[in-house]
């Protein structure tokens, strides 16, 4: 029954809507619009005006909290963690951080921006010889593709060498792409983000969504595309190599069997 339970929540997949809307516009929508919205309300509750640094802070709160929570709430539901979701998580308190803390800037702001993909491409190049490389999460991954029956075919073909330069030459890519994210990021948000959190709290917040805004279409997309590049490239890679077409590599989740 529990091991029944705990197989069903792990093959519970995360919707990529539900993720976006509290992960991206939920916290967008508070940073831009939260004075407008909630700002008399939350000043009539703390006694300050609409327009005070409390009220700018506790709008920075709520909207850090919103893909925090996500996060947490999505891992109990599956029961399942990752390494890029935890590091997203942090990333995100050290904003709320930044803005709410005392002596927290502009520029240390731009350093954790570029320091996330930076830190993701590292993890990538570090991982690579280890028995679970973080690639695989990418590339690679087992709730998408059928390892096993991959590698069996990689033998029977004697073309497991020559898939590993592939995946070698797709990991390199990927690293590549969160270097220029890192970069993209850095300059992007000293280009935005630059009012000072303790001179101006509400400004600091509005230019927070407006570099959540840009840091989609400007950074993400053109990373999704990159790793899209490569996942093609690996399945093509596969199919050459073994002759397995895309719905042979790849799991598709079909209904179970009811008595």
């Amino acid at each position: 029954m529990n091991e029944s339970t705990q197989s069903t929540n792990s093959n519970l997949r995360e919707n990529l809507w539900v993720n976006m809307f509290f992960n991206l516009l939920l916290p967008i929508l508070i940073l831009k619009k939260g004075d407008e919205w909630f700002g008399d309300f939350i000043g009539d509750l703390t006694l300050t005006p609409s327009d005070s640094s409390l009220v700018a802070s506790i709008l920075l709160g709520t909207a850090v909290l919103f893909p925090v929570g996500y996060g947490v709430y999505d891992f109990i539901r599956r029961k399942k963690y990752n390494v890029l979701s935890i590091l997203g998580a942090v990333s995100t308190l050290l904003t709320g951080g930044i803005g709410l803390v005392p002596g927290g800037s502009v520029s240390m702001y731009a350093l954790k921006e570029a320091a996330l993909p930076a830190l993701i491409g590292i993890l990538i190049v570090a991982t690579l010889k280890t028995k679970n490389p973080l690639v695989k999460m990418f590339l690679f991954n087992p709730d998408i593709f059928d390892v096993d029956k991959i590698r069996h075919h990689l033998e029977m073909y004697n073309s497991e060498k020559a898939f590993d330069r592939l995946l070698a030459q797709c990991t390199w890519l990927l690293v590549g792409t969160f270097g220029v994210s890192s970069i993209l990021n850095y300059i992007l948000a000293r280009i935005i983000v630059v009012t000072e959190p303790f001179h101006n709290m509400a400004a600091f917040n509005d230019e927070i969504g407006v570099m959540m805004m840009w840091s989609f279409p400007v950074i993400s997309l053109p990373c999704m595309l990159a790793s899209i590049y490569a996942f093609l490239k690996i399945t093509k890679g596969i199919h050459s190599l073994t002759g397995l077409t895309l719905e042979d590599i790849t799991k598709v989740a079909r209904p179970s069997a009811r008595p």
